[in-house]
């Protein structure tokens, strides 16, 4: 193969990788999408409002009937009275309470596991919980999950319209890489065809080429990948919870693949039609 390739075998390396990484994204997003979706819905606060000065015995009491009630997560069953719930509130809001009046609440606050998150089971445990003496009402919303949603799928969707163009712009580079080999080899190739060289002989330095190609991308995937979720980990956040490791071997395994399908078959293609046309 000629030494003048090299540059175009360098933009087709960086194309590839680029177009992986983006496909990985969508897949790493794709597959953890409803893991985000649960842990979210984990973390919404459902509130019950209660009436000011409850004695503790009866908070507890409350407490215990929230506990009971289906997918509630017990450990999240917390009182907040409404001084810390202004410290809360007006360090969030800033808002103002020059007049010395607290405008909040006692509360308890709990949260429910996913499977449980739905406006029937959220209805049966307000019908339940205002039924205690002592409890004002029960608040909660929906929204933030809508919101969830609503964002994975514009992300993913902005991030495979990026990956689909991507691939477009890298199949532009690996034909123009390919053909301009092709044609500084011309002669070679011609030669090995006139002394008999089979087809599978003459593209063997052709395919090599691109499967190291290959092997170049998915090795900078696979450092991406590794790099995205030991940055997660290490962050201590909710995104630490997100990552499902069988997720992450699929795609890379995906990933791999694909970068076969677009360099490799791609260069295979390209070959054996360039061959039929000079034969």
């Amino acid at each position: 193969m000629s030494k003048n390739s090299r540059p175009s075998h360098f933009y087709a390396t960086i194309s590839t990788s680029i177009v992986l990484v983006l496909i990985s994204l969508f897949l790493l997003m794709f597959f953890h999408s409803s893991n985000i979706t649960n842990i979210v819905t984990e973390n919404i606060n459902i509130l019950v409002e209660l009436e000011d000065k409850l004695p503790a015995g009866q908070i507890d009491q409350l407490k215990k009937v929230l506990i009971s009630q289906q997918g509630v997560i017990a450990e999240s069953v917390v009182f907040v009275d409404k001084d810390e719930a202004q410290k809360m509130m007006t360090g969030d809001m800033a808002l103002s309470t020059t007049d010395g009046e607290n405008p909040f609440r006692d509360i308890i606050k709990f949260n429910l596991r996913h499977n449980a998150y739905s406006e029937q089971n959220i209805k049966d445990i307000k019908t339940q919980i205002e039924l205690e003496k002592g409890v004002s009402g029960l608040y909660y919303e929906n929204e933030s999950i809508n919101a969830v949603k609503a964002n994975l799928e514009k992300i993913s969707l902005g991030i495979l319209i990026l990956a689909i163009c991507f691939v477009v712009l890298a199949l532009a580079i690996i034909f123009n890489t390919v053909k301009l080999t092709l044609h500084a080899d011309a002669k070679i190739v011609k030669t090995m065809q006139m002394v008999g060289a089979e087809k599978s002989f003459i593209k063997k330095p052709y395919l090599r080429s691109a499967l190291n190609i290959v092997l170049k991308a998915s090795l900078a995937v696979l450092i991406f990948i590794v790099a995205l979720c030991a940055i997660l980990i290490q962050s201590n956040s909710v995104f630490a919870e997100i990552i499902q490791w069988e997720f992450v071997a699929l795609t890379i395994v995906i990933s791999f693949i694909s970068a076969f399908i677009i360099q490799f078959g791609a260069t295979n293609s390209i070959i054996n039609n360039y061959l039929r046309q000079i034969n």
